[in-house]
């Protein structure tokens, strides 16, 4: 799996999401579809998994962090339609772009972060599909390199009780990974 993500937000000259890969970002170690397959538990019911996956980088020329996130479609649409009158269906690439106010929206209730003690307002630059899966792009601004980032990201937890949100951060070569659930909701790492 080809991890994705922009070499610069800042620069993009309209809202489509740019298709370049940063040479340093690597795959993850796993398949992201993997991780939805069921399996059994301990007492042999199925059980099955939530994840989200996102990676993050700091951009020194950008002056952020870029983090790229993504969820299933399906799990997608339908905690966007428990929030709206008239159901939406994701999918198709010709109207993906009709669908940002909600995405931009539904990101600044479920995405709080501190960099360096600092309140980072989360930008909703834009969004893609690729297979199954949503693809999320967000700028999280940082006029300084980070050295403490707070996070909280509680998305799909009011849909799934055992949603967890994984967010690998690499700085300066660095990795660090925040994982959030309903019973930590906020985490730090620090570089």
């Amino acid at each position: 799996m080809a991890a994705i993500l922009l070499v610069s937000f800042s620069k993009m000259e309209d809202t489509k999401v740019s298709s370049n890969f940063d040479k340093d970002v690597e795959p993850l170690p796993f398949s992201f579809d993997e991780i939805r397959t069921t399996g059994k538990s301990e007492n042999n019911n199925l059980h099955k998994y939530y994840i989200s996956v996102s990676n993050a980088t700091y951009n020194k020329s950008a002056k952020s962090m870029q983090m790229v996130t993504r969820f299933f479609i399906d799990d997608m649409e339908d905690v966007l339609n428990s929030r709206i009158e008239n159901p939406i269906v994701l999918g198709d690439k010709s109207t993906i772009e009709e669908v940002y106010p909600l995405l931009k929206s539904y990101i600044a209730k479920k995405l709080e972060v501190q960099i360096n003690g600092v309140n980072s307002i989360p930008s909703f630059i834009g969004a893609e599909y690729e297979s199954d899966q949503i693809v999320l792009y967000i700028e999280l601004p940082s006029p300084k390199m980070p050295k403490v980032i707070t996070m909280r990201f509680n998305a799909f937890i009011e849909l799934f009780e055992e949603q967890k949100n994984l967010v690998h951060m690499k700085i300066n070569g660095v990795r660090r990974s925040l994982l959030m659930d309903k019973n930590k909701l906020t985490d730090t790492v620090k570089f």
